[in-house]
């Protein structure tokens, strides 16, 4: 047990050990001078502060307590949930308090039941809650909660923190997109339902075999399995490849500090577009990540939108990992079209993305600043106030 989760004490003056010796002395030596009141009184006193911190001491004694949470992965505006139960197993009644300790950028919003003090009868209970509002895009992490538990006047208290790890990750914003039209959206300008040619490369499954498709298209194994012909399933080449990169080497200067969280934004908003529609898009940024990968290989489907999401809620606005490594080292980011959201296209990332001539009509800049790289030199770009609809969504 650390030293932080053992009970300490917490008394008033009254009931301090050295005020409990000098009550004593002063009802010996009344009674032996045949002061008979103040006698009396200094032992009732005695007696009465002595009682109390023996209860106080037994406060913590058989009285449990745990809390919960739900609604750890937040958007901005959601609310967040903190409830606690507080059982007394013993006869003797205990005044409590609970501190909690929440993150700042969690605003209350409402408490319901237990308020922060509350006195809890012989077998009894309390329970509460507490709903915060999720203000800014981050990690937050609440801190141990501190239960008091003591006699009913509050004399004598004596402190436990009960243990509370949680992550509450809160999401980037949605902002409202501009539509922009994106030259690597499809291979042959057909619905990726309907793609003409598969992708050997993304396998999806197996199906009963319809005879439309050559022999080596029969998938053997599954095929004895099921004691029936089953064929492969393959993702269409037209199927939207993505891979999403954030250069954020720019947004640590002061000119663009304030455009870091829009960026965020512009990435959250294009990484859902893309999952409703039902494309496989991938992840990675240079940027430090609490607790979490830097990058993300081709995924698809709410799961891996949560997964990217999260990514982009732990990020700071420090330095990371390497981007070009990162991206290199990534499943399938060879046949994806990138968008590359940046301060500035840097050089690094640019003569990469440039090394094959047919690789810049698949590049998609979008930059704070208005040094973009121009559609004349083969890179396709947008600025952050082309993108966001509404002007009160980015710098």
């Amino acid at each position: 047990m650390d030293d932080d989760d053992r009970p300490w004490s917490v008394s008033g003056i009254f009931v301090r050990p050295k005020m409990l010796a000098v009550l004593g002395l002063s009802s010996f030596f009344a009674a032996s001078y045949s002061a008979t009141v103040l006698a009396a009184f200094a032992a009732a006193t005695f007696v009465l502060m002595g009682i109390a911190l023996a209860w106080g001491h037994l406060g913590l004694w058989k009285l449990q307590a745990s809390l919960s949470s739900d609604g750890d992965r937040l958007f901005p505006g959601e609310t967040y949930t903190l409830r606690a139960v507080i059982a007394n197993r013993k006869i003797l009644p205990v005044w409590i308090r609970l501190k909690l300790d929440i993150p700042a950028a969690l605003v209350p919003a409402s408490t319901s039941g237990m308020a922060s003090e509350a006195s809890l009868p012989p077998f009894g209970s309390a329970t509460g809650s507490w709903t915060f509002i999720a203000g800014e895009r981050g990690l937050y992490r609440p801190g141990h909660a501190t239960m008091l538990a003591g006699d009913l006047l509050g004399l004598c208290q004596e402190g436990r923190k009960i243990p509370f790890k949680r992550d509450i990750v809160v999401f980037p914003r949605l902002a409202s997109l501009a539509p922009v039209e994106y030259t690597f959206q499809d291979y042959f300008g057909i619905n990726s339902a309907k793609g003409i040619i598969d992708d050997p490369a993304f396998y999806e499954g197996t199906r009963e075999y319809s005879g439309n498709k050559p022999a080596k298209s029969i998938h053997w194994k599954a095929s004895a399995r099921f004691n029936v012909l089953q064929e492969k399933i393959f993702e269409p080449t037209s199927h939207r490849k993505v891979f999403l990169l954030l250069d954020g080497e720019g947004f640590e200067t002061m000119e663009y500090t304030g455009a870091f969280e829009p960026a965020l934004e512009i990435l959250a908003s294009l990484a859902t577009t893309f999952a409703e529609a039902g494309a496989s898009f991938a992840i990675a940024t240079d940027r430090r990540v609490q607790g979490f990968p830097a990058v993300l290989p081709l995924g698809r489907g709410p799961e891996h939108l949560g997964m990217v999401l999260e990514l982009m809620a732990r990020c700071v606005n420090l330095k990371g990992q390497a981007l070009i490594p990162l991206v290199e080292g990534a499943t399938g980011a060879g046949g994806a079209g990138f968008i590359v959201v940046c301060s500035s296209p840097g050089c690094a990332i640019r003569d990469w993305l440039a090394l094959r001539p047919a690789r810049m009509n698949r590049v998609q800049f979008i930059v704070a600043g208005d040094g973009q790289p121009g559609e004349a030199d083969g890179w396709q770009s947008a600025s952050f106030k082309k993108i966001l609809r509404f002007a009160g969504s980015g710098q």
